[in-house]
This record gives C-alpha cells, sequence and structure tokens, in this order.
C-alpha cells in the first residue's frame, strides 16, 4: 500500500497541495472545453478521479491541522485543505460541468451510478449552479469564507488549552491512585489540572471536592472563550447569507433538506417526541441523585452541572453504581489497560467480520505515539487505519474517525484515523488505564472506522460513506457501541495485567445492572443540544448571543440548569462540521437501537451469520443507496420507535443489595 507524505515538511505540503490543486483545475477544464459527447466513461469516470485527488488532499490537510506536532505543519495542512475546499467551492458552481452532468444518458447504467449522479447534481444545485453569475461570484465567497472561519474556530478549540491549579494534593481526594501518581507538584508547587480529556474526565467522575470538580468545569466550558465568540458571529453571520441567497429561509433549512429528515419542522418534532418520552425517567434518575447528594449536602437544594449525568461518567451516577450496583469505575480502570482492550476490539472484529490486522511498522507516521494497521477482510485487502490516541498540545481534543484517504474500487484502497484523547501521556501506553466510558468511546469511533473500511471499494466517490445522510452516519457506530457494553464481550480482554486476574463474572453482571442509571438523562442532554444547535441556525443571526440561546434552549429541555458564566458554544465543534444538524445523535440512535434488534433476538451479540448481514447491507454499500433502503434491506422492514422505547423503559435488575426499582415506576 502506497505510504501518505507524513514526513513532508510545512513547504513541501504547500508544494504538494500547489500541484494537485492545479493538476485538477487544467484536466478540469479540459473536460469542461471537451466536444465528446458526455458519458459515463468520456465525462463522469474522468471527473471521478479529478474529484477523488482533492478530495484526498482535503482528507490529508486537514488531518493534519487536526493531528500534527509541528505548529508550521498544521497550518499547511490548514492551507491545503482550505485550498482543496476552494476547488470543490469552485467546482460546484460551474454551471458548464454542470450542463454536461446533466446531460448524460444513464438508462443503462446501474443503481449506484445513477445515484452518485443524482447526488452530485444536487450538490452542484445547492451550491449555486443555477443561478446567474453575480450570484456565483458572491456563493463562491462566501463558501471559501465559511471553510476559513470553520477551520479558525476549530483550530481555536485544538490550542486555547485552559485549567485549574491546585495547592494541596487533598484536593485530589477519591481520584485513582494512577492519576493521583501522575499529577505531582510542579515547579511552582502547585497541580496542574487541564481541560484535556485524560485530566477532566477522572476529576468530574471521581473528585470528591465539589469546588474542584465546579471550577474544572467552568474553564472547560469557557475553554475557547472569549476567541471564538466573534469567529461563531461569523460563522452563523456567512452561513445564514448563503442559504438566503439561494432561496431558503434560512440555514437550517438548506442544512437538513439532503439529510434524512428533509426539514426543520420535522427535526423539532422528532426532539419533542423523544424528550416527551426521555423527561419522566430522566428526572427520576436526577432525583435519585440529588437525593443522593444530600447525604453529603443537606440543603442542597439542586444537582449542578459538575455532580452528575451530564456527561454520563459524573461524580453522584459513580457513587450510585457503587452503593446501589457495586459497580466502581475506579476499581473498574483496572483491568482495562489499553493494549488488552485494544487487542479484544480486534479479536471481536476478527469473530464478527472475518477481519484480519496487521501492524505496520516500517514506516515513518505524524508521531511516535502513532500505531498503524493493514486490514484484510478474509484473504482481500481492505485497508489501512491509524490509532492516534495520546493528547498533546495542538492535537484535537475530542475524539472522531477522520478519512485519511477515500477508497474507490480498483484504485486505491481507504485509510482512515482515530484521533482520540483516552491515554495518559506519561504512562506507557499499553498499560495506561482507560475509564469505561472511554472504552465505550473507543467501540463508537471503531464502529465508524469499520464503516469507512468496508464501504471504501465502490465505483464512484459519490458512493463512499462520506456522500451518505449525515443523520445515518451515527448509526453503526452507536450500533457498535453495544459490544463494549455487552458482559461476554468485556469478559474476553478485561484483565488487570498486574495481577493477573481476569474481571469478575459478578463485576460484569452489576455493570450491565447499572447501565440503565442516568440513561435517560445523558439522551435528554443531547436532545437539548440539538435543539440548541437547529435554534442557532433557524432564525436571522443579527442580535444573536449563542451563550444565551445555549441556556435557554437547554434550560427548556434539561433540568440541570446551565450556568451563566458558560459559554460552551465557543468550544463546541459540531457547530461546524454538523450546523444546525446535531439531532443526527439521537436520530441515528432511534435507528441503531433498532439496528441492533436482529442480534438481540437471536440472544447473541456474536452470531456471525447477522454480523455478515449487517456487514453486507449497512457497512459495504457506503451510499450505493439511501440509507433508508439499506436499513429495510438488513431488517427486512422499515425501522421504528420501537426498539429504542423498550431500551429506555427496560427495567434494571436486581442487584447484590437488593431490587432496583423500574425507572417506569
Amino acid at each position: 500500500m502506497e505510504p501518505l507524505p507524513w514526513s513532508l515538511d510545512a513547504a513541501g505540503l504547500k508544494r504538494r497541495a500547489d500541484e494537485i490543486v492545479g493538476t485538477a483545475q487544467r484536466a478540469l477544464a479540459e473536460l469542461r472545453n471537451s466536444r465528446a459527447l458526455p458519458t459515463e466513461a468520456s465525462l463522469l469516470a474522468p471527473l471521478d478521479r479529478i474529484l477523488l485527488g482533492v478530495r484526498d488532499l482535503a482528507y490529508h490537510g486537514s488531518f493534519l491541522f487536526a493531528v500534527h506536532p509541528e505548529v508550521a505543519t498544521r497550518t499547511a495542512g490548514r492551507e491545503a485543505s482550505e485550498a482543496a475546499d476552494r476547488f470543490f467551492n469552485e467546482f460546484r458552481i460551474d454551471e458548464a460541468t454542470y450542463r454536461k452532468l446533466r446531460s448524460i444518458d444513464l438508462a443503462a447504467a446501474d443503481g449506484p451510478t445513477r445515484f452518485a449522479v443524482s447526488k452530485l447534481l444536487r450538490e452542484m444545485r445547492r451550491a449555486g449552479a443555477e443561478q446567474g453569475a453575480e450570484a456565483r461570484a458572491r456563493l463562491l465567497t462566501l463558501s471559501n469564507e465559511i471553510d476559513r472561519v470553520s477551520n479558525q474556530y476549530n483550530e481555536n478549540i485544538a490550542t486555547l488549552e485552559r485549567g485549574i491549579d491546585l495547592r494541596d494534593p487533598a484536593e485530589l481526594a477519591g481520584l485513582p491512585p494512577d492519576y493521583v501518581a501522575t499529577h505531582p507538584r510542579g515547579p511552582g508547587g502547585t497541580i496542574r489540572i487541564s481541560t484535556r480529556y485524560p485530566d477532566f474526565h477522572p476529576v468530574m467522575a471521581y473528585a470528591d471536592r465539589s469546588e474542584v470538580r465546579r471550577r474544572l468545569l467552568a474553564e472547560y466550558m469557557n475553554r475557547a472563550y472569549p476567541e471564538n465568540a466573534p469567529i461563531l458571529a461569523e460563522l452563523l453571520r456567512l452561513r445564514f447569507e448563503l442559504a438566503t441567497l439561494l432561496g431558503y429561509p434560512e440555514f437550517a433549512a438548506y442544512a437538513i433538506e439532503d439529510k434524512m429528515m428533509e426539514r426543520p419542522d420535522a427535526v423539532r418534532a422528532f426532539l419533542e417526541r423523544v424528550a416527551g418520552f426521555l423527561k419522566p425517567p430522566a428526572m427520576r434518575d436526577l432525583d435519585r441523585l440529588l437525593a443522593r447528594k444530600r447525604r453529603d449536602d443537606p440543603g442542597a437544594k439542586r444537582l449542578d452541572l459538575w455532580d452528575g449525568s451530564f456527561s454520563g461518567d459524573g461524580y453522584y451516577d459513580n457513587k450510585l453504581r457503587v452503593e446501589e450496583f457495586g459497580v466502581d469505575s475506579k476499581a473498574l480502570r483496572a483491568y482495562l489497560p489499553y493494549g488488552r482492550v485494544r487487542d479484544g476490539l480486534f479479536g471481536l472484529c476478527e469473530e464478527l467480520f472475518d477481519l484480519r490486522f496487521r501492524r505496520v511498522v516500517a514506516e515513518t507516521l505524524w508521531h511516535p505515539s502513532v500505531e498503524a494497521y493493514d486490514v484484510a477482510h478474509g484473504d482481500r485487502p481492505l485497508g489501512r487505519f491509524y490509532l492516534d490516541l495520546v493528547p498533546r498540545e495542538g492535537k484535537y481534543t475530542h475524539a472522531a474517525c477522520f478519512g485519511v484517504r477515500e477508497g474507490i474500487g480498483g484504485v486505491q484502497l481507504p485509510q482512515a484515523a482515530l484521533v482520540c484523547n483516552f491515554l495518559d501521556p506519561t504512562l506507557p501506553a499499553e498499560t495506561a488505564r482507560m475509564q469505561y466510558s472511554d472504552v465505550v468511546t473507543f467501540f463508537h469511533e471503531f464502529g465508524h472506522l469499520l464503516h469507512a473500511l468496508f464501504a471504501g471499494h465502490g465505483r464512484w466517490l459519490y458512493t463512499t460513506p462520506s456522500y451518505i445522510e449525515w443523520d445515518f452516519v451515527e448509526a453503526p457506530s452507536q450500533l457498535f457501541e453495544e459490544w463494549a457494553r455487552d458482559p461476554a464481550t468485556l469478559a474476553r480482554f478485561a484483565r488487570n495485567p498486574d495481577s493477573g486476574e481476569v474481571i469478575p463474572t459478578a463485576l460484569l453482571d452489576r455493570l450491565r445492572a447499572a447501565d440503565a442509571l442516568g440513561r435517560s438523562a445523558r439522551w435528554l442532554r443531547q436532545v437539548a443540544l440539538a435543539a440548541v444547535s437547529l435554534r442557532l441556525y433557524d432564525r436571522p443571526p443579527d442580535g444573536v448571543d449563542p451563550s444565551e440561546v445555549f441556556r435557554d434552549v437547554f434550560d427548556r429541555y434539561f433540568p440541570t440548569p446551565m450556568e451563566p458564566e458558560y459559554h460552551p458554544t465557543a468550544a463546541w465543534g459540531h457547530l461546524t462540521g454538523y450546523s444546525a444538524c446535531y439531532y443526527t445523535y439521537v436520530w441515528s440512535l432511534v435507528i441503531a437501537r433498532d439496528l441492533l434488534e436482529p442480534f438481540r433476538k437471536a440472544g447473541n451479540l456474536t452470531d456471525r451469520t447477522i454480523a455478515a448481514r449487517y456487514a453486507k447491507e449497512i457497512l459495504m454499500p457506503g451510499s450505493e443507496r439511501p440509507a433508508r433502503d439499506l436499513i429495510a434491506s438488513y431488517l427486512g422492514r422499515e425501522f421504528d420507535f420501537g426498539a429504542f422505547e423498550r431500551w429506555v423503559q427496560e427495567d434494571r435488575p436486581p442487584t447484590a443489595s437488593g431490587p432496583v426499582r423500574s425507572p417506569t415506576g
């Protein structure tokens, strides 16, 4: 497999970007000016290869922008990505190419080809290819500015780290010993706790001092404020102008039109339906957490965001899991060294999907901590992926699966990377302990990775997973989380390397029983966030204060209020990529619960027959057909809410300490 040019310095990357874009522009001009009859062979195939080359440049540039340790190379990656974006922005409003594409006779073409062309034409129409020359020029300017501003917003999130300083080691009370050991006093006599994930999440889950949790959450919520406040305001303004110039009432209508949901009013109705279903059990769980807080603080009037069920791994969530279910997530960390988790995940994929993993070592990568693997499906090469899981300065701060190279059958194999921040950089990666919630996230992102690898073998760029309806894209990853929650799967790899002890079966049973605790509250929070993203984009931006919108909308859905001094919209990267469509996570969850049904009914999450059908009908086609068709082919019916509603209502099994009441009464 051809290696990617990770070793290029900033100047080399710029030269490569200029060369790729220049070559693509010349080739596109030749196609545009050709007198040959537009056909699949004379126009569509060469056009697809031109776009593929620039798409790979966009992938490569934006990826280096997110992960490279050198500032100059990150900047060059951003510039390469923006050069590719400018090419695509100009191509999408190319009236002459649009007319040629519309004239191709596809009567004899196969379904994926017709669908790819329909999506390409829709994308060009939505970009303004049918507009007049003056409007197209303005739309091009707006599109380029939107890309530039979005990149600046995300760069600030990656680089503007915040944190708190503790003066007394006693302030770390409650945190795991391995965490305390890796956070000694610094030169100034203080203990620095940053807002990066390996620092942040354990504090929010375990720190007994509520003031420590409160201070750190405040820094986390403000980690790119005030720098990103004017940048977000500019992004909202630019997107509104673009949408209205194209004839849409606001940007939300534009953003949702090509998704499964199609219209903002459908999203609103969906969110209201799900919120109404989640609120009663969520309130019961939050009341339980407040009651537990009052045992520590009898005068507590409310549950605060730093107390629990905001991220799903909060302080009082963990207290109840220990006291009512016998599940101590600190103790659970001992059984979850990264190396065993990774190898267990690979073993699961070998069994489920007949995959083979081979580590690639003879290759220069962007950082020594990165791992590279080639994957085969049976005897057929499937692609390559990278694992970049250790936080460092300037790196993307969340968890995501990044495309690295688009896969096209007979042309090139797909490549993708998981960029996460799970591992403490001061510890050996193989034995660094993982939070159980991070294990679930690891499986989630690996679900995206499997989708990218399985689907990267079609004929056309526009039938890859990158062009599937964006509100379906989270369903495969949310489905794959279930294997991280399955006791039988965890038992395969959860082992304490210090003692050799396998995770006790009784602990796994209790972990499963505790899974429903806080579930409704966690997803009600996601509904609140989805409503915020929609609200920011479904109106003119003049006079809109995003922080006020966030608090007003969030507090209407979620019973634990957002603090006035928080400015989470300044560090919410989904507002650039997902824009108004953060509802994707909740919508995809409804689908994912239904996709799980065949496994659930079989009583076995490792049923290879069902797994093979899932891979064939959901993962492998990419976006060769509409997402609804893929789902119906796999399930044998349209998807519905039934599995999701049962999941919300499901009883919690009794524990060793006695029966636990159902969240429904």
